[in-house]
């Protein structure tokens, strides 16, 4: 079977999914999901996403200095989604799509009210890279409610992970199989 090079992406799943909620230089809210992210650093605590070069995200981050990152769970999977709405740079995706925002602690960027976690970030730094560009996030306060939290890691069995395939398609896993290193 031959497959082009440029869907490699596919068999690279499933992807963990996050919404980067931010705000734009107006004050006005932002919120898309992004499959395209991976930790990057324990210390400091730092956090990459994969972003297109002109998404509002990846914008209004850097004009602002800031970001909050929610893993996606099955209890607002389709809000979080269909967030990837295309609006003008002034118009609220939260609004669209029926989520709430909640004021963060340590960032002036919304967090989610419907996502269990939410990781609150400053702007560390975004690099050009193909298509794209990889922002990244220094974590400077996590949020959670206690049931989304389980060893130290998303609580999957109970709040299920979103996590893309590719296109439409996504997956939640709920098992969780210890392998030996």
């Amino acid at each position: 079977m031959n497959i082009d090079v440029k869907d490699y992406f596919g068999l690279i799943s499933p992807r963990p999914t996050v919404c980067i909620s931010t705000l734009g230089p107006k004050g006005n809210s932002n919120i898309g999901p992004y499959s395209f992210v991976s930790p990057l650093s324990f210390d400091p605590p730092l956090l990459g996403v994969s972003a297109g070069k002109e998404k509002d995200s990846l914008l209004n981050a850097r004009d602002t200095g800031d970001f909050v990152i929610a893993p996606l769970t099955k209890s607002w999977k389709e809000k979080g989604v269909k967030s990837e709405v295309n609006l003008d740079r002034s118009k609220s995706e939260f609004e669209e799509v029926g989520l709430s925002e909640q004021g963060s602690r340590k960032v002036r960027s919304p967090s989610v009210k419907e996502a269990p976690v939410n990781l609150e970030c400053e702007y560390w730094d975004d690099f050009k890279i193909g298509d794209h560009c990889w922002l990244v996030g220094k974590i400077v306060h996590i949020s959670a409610e206690e049931e989304a939290v389980k060893n130290g890691r998303l609580n999957i069995e109970k709040v299920g992970a979103v996590c893309h395939v590719r296109g439409e398609e996504f997956t939640i896993p709920r098992d969780i199989e210890k392998i030996k290193r």
